[in-house]
């Protein structure tokens, strides 16, 4: 009896205080209670409307949210926005070669088998840089390819042509019969800055992925001007972006991009041991890609510049056949007859010792200065011959 007193008693109690907390709640005109981004707290108290950006009415609840929302949309966000929409998967069907056991038995026996090849799917990724259907890529994503496949944001499916390719860029570039296209703006990579923000857009192991919305990986800027060496030490990239984006097979032709939602490059490969990113990618400056753009436009195809010059680094015999003073610059080994340096007047023996006012101090130098420019540029020289130096301008002519 005594226990069901005092349970009568609570119960009573809890509907006493709930009465009285409504009554005072509904009493309460002032409201100071308050929701982050629901502006007045009479109108969050009084379940009013607060208003968007775009003028039009919500509930407090979706201003909250719309907040919320916004607080999360940053720079690289919006960055993503504007160029991913121009960001297209391409897949390739290129010949593979491969051996029947029967070639197998006969290699090891030293005899040549007949070559077979079968078709393969690869795939890799490019951005589109004109409204009629210009996408860039690399050349060894399509290079060889039977058919090529361009994928867009959207769905749409369409059959590439090869416009050109340019192997000393591992850039290539498509045309698909498509008008109106979202196409990613072009930033001037010179003036890219270490340690900003990059982001590498394209589609990684695509062939494992059920739609078309491409994967955005983000890092910085890790170096500019990066050459690349083979192991025998012959410069195969020049002047290369580095990042540490997440670049892995699949990435390659895709955008690397800046905060401000611009193209600074084209990621192209990657160090690796294990065939996925390590944080080591590189990619060709879109100052290049636009250099080849503007020759397609112009021309209809990269107009691909022939120097004719055939260097080699200065020995000491060198030194001692033609009483040099020392080892600067390079040795002019080869010539060929009425190309861009046989007309700028450069002889087989010269020694090559200043190009555009800077001194040669290693063979190679003179191909970085040729790396980058184009037909029609001038690369001013100064040579020895004979102990007599000797100045002239060579002008770049079409391969």
């Amino acid at each position: 009896m005594g226990n069901r007193g005092a349970w009568t008693g609570g119960i009573l109690g809890l509907a006493v205080g709930v009465t009285l907390g409504v009554f005072l709640l509904n009493s309460n005109s002032g409201g100071d209670l308050q929701l982050p981004g629901s502006g007045n707290g009479a109108d969050a108290g009084n379940g009013s409307q607060a208003v968007s950006d775009s003028g039009a009415a919500v509930d407090n609840g979706s201003a909250l949210t719309m907040q919320l929302y916004n607080d999360r949309t940053n720079a690289i966000v919006l960055a993503t926005r504007k160029v991913a929409p121009a960001v297209v998967s391409i897949s390739v069907v290129q010949p593979q070669r491969y051996s029947s056991a029967q070639s197998q038995f006969l290699e090891r026996m030293g005899i040549r088998g007949q070559e077979r090849y079968r078709p393969v799917e690869n795939m890799g990724s490019g951005v589109i840089i004109s409204a009629d259907g210009l996408v860039v890529t690399n050349n060894h994503v399509i290079e060889g390819a039977l058919r090529v496949t361009v994928t867009l944001y959207d769905g749409r499916q369409f059959l590439a042509v090869l416009v050109d390719t340019i192997e000393r860029y591992d850039l290539a570039v498509l045309q698909i019969q498509a008008q109106d296209l979202h196409v990613a703006p072009i930033a001037h990579s010179d003036s890219l800055q270490i340690g900003e923000w990059a982001i590498a857009i394209g589609s990684p192991y695509g062939y494992l992925l059920a739609d078309t919305q491409p994967t955005v990986t983000v890092g910085v800027i890790s170096a500019v001007n990066r050459d690349i060496k083979s192991k025998n030490q012959n410069s195969v990239y020049l002047g290369m972006i580095q990042t540490d984006a997440a670049i892995n097979p699949g990435n390659s032709g895709g955008p690397l991009v800046n905060t401000r939602g611009e193209v600074v490059g084209i990621n192209t490969f990657i160090f690796s041991d294990n065939g996925g990113s390590v944080g080591i990618g590189f990619a060709v400056p879109a100052s290049r890609v636009m250099d080849v753009i503007r020759e397609i436009q112009e021309f209809g195809h990269y107009r691909e510049p022939m120097i004719g010059l055939y260097l080699r680094p200065i020995t000491s015999l060198d030194v001692m056949n033609n009483n040099l003073t020392d080892r600067v610059g390079a040795y002019v080994d080869h010539v060929e007859e009425n190309q861009a340096a046989w007309k700028a007047g450069l002889r087989q023996g010269d020694i090559i010792r200043e190009i555009e006012g800077l001194r040669l101090n290693q063979s190679d130098a003179i191909y970085r200065f040729y790396y980058n420019a184009q037909v029609g540029d001038q690369m001013s020289f100064r040579a020895e011959r004979g102990g007599e130096l000797f100045e002239g301008v060579i002008v770049l002519e079409e391969h």
